[in-house]
């Protein structure tokens, strides 16, 4: 092994926080083997770092924080008109791996207009860089979908709720996806939903999120903003209980206005 291929984690963690990584960034990528290590021989602890694995992650962030400097996106709630362009971000994430009814989302549309959020590029509604749609439904209804006794494809519009009365709701995550080429999306649209319920409290609130995780890109979701697993229910049962402290910045961003608010 060549010894200057690998660091100490005091001289890693300054070159990530250089360019605006956290040591929790680092750590979390040692923990997912992004990240060679080695241990010197005969030592317990002081493991080194791959110098060109640090480097790669480095690089890496700062094309992403490029893009993101150059994209000049924008919000918004979807309208039926962005169908084309989510189904169009739909091919390129899981190509025919697709399933839905579009008839069955204008219907859910039709009745709460607030339930999808798009990041869509520079000054054009044509291209849809990320979008989270959250369905807000009975506790109970919730529990049906994810413990398999029915699908998402038969919640009826009268189940959906309309944001039109005070007090707390609950949301399904029936659908987030992010372009494989803007990964850092997700994070600014998680801020733009979490914004919205920071206008709409104390009138409304989100109590908690749940989700029911199909594939990898969904698993990674779950696992970076900490939802819980509710295995008592199924293996692919999650739910985001927000009245509990967030470990995510997104949330623990968000629990802060509304603590803000509270106190104002």
């Amino acid at each position: 092994m060549n010894k200057e291929a690998y660091i100490e984690s005091a001289d890693a963690i300054k070159l990530f926080v250089a360019v605006g990584l956290s040591e929790s960034t680092f750590r979390r990528k040692v923990r997912e083997k992004a990240i060679r290590s080695h241990m010197p021989g005969g030592k317990q602890r002081g493991a080194l770092y791959n110098r060109a694995d640090i480097e790669a992650i480095i690089n890496q962030s700062k094309k992403d924080n490029k893009k993101q400097t150059e994209t000049k996106d924008f919000a918004d709630w979807m309208k039926v008109s962005d169908l084309p362009a989510i189904l169009k971000l739909d091919f390129a994430v899981y190509k025919e791996e697709m399933v839905g009814d579009i008839g069955l989302y204008i219907s859910w549309f039709k009745k709460n207009d607030h339930i999808t959020m798009c990041i869509f590029d520079k000054e054009s509604r044509e291209n849809v860089l990320a979008y989270i749609s959250l369905v807000p439904l009975p506790e109970n209804t919730i529990m049906e979908i994810l413990s398999g006794q029915r699908s998402e494809l038969s919640i009826s519009p009268d189940e959906v709720e309309a944001y039109n009365r005070k007090g707390d709701y609950t949301l399904l995550a029936e659908s987030i996806v992010v372009h494989p080429e803007h990964p850092y999306q997700l994070n600014h649209l998680l801020r733009e939903v979490l914004n919205y319920w920071c206008t709409q409290y104390p009138e409304r609130q989100i109590t908690k999120i749940y989700a029911q995780v199909t594939s990898d890109n969904g698993d990674v979701i779950v696992r970076k903003l900490f939802f819980s697993p509710l295995y008592h229910i199924a293996d692919n049962a999650y739910v985001l209980d927000l009245k509990r402290p967030g470990i995510a910045r997104v949330i623990k961003e968000y629990q802060q206005h509304i603590k803000n608010k509270d106190c104002a």
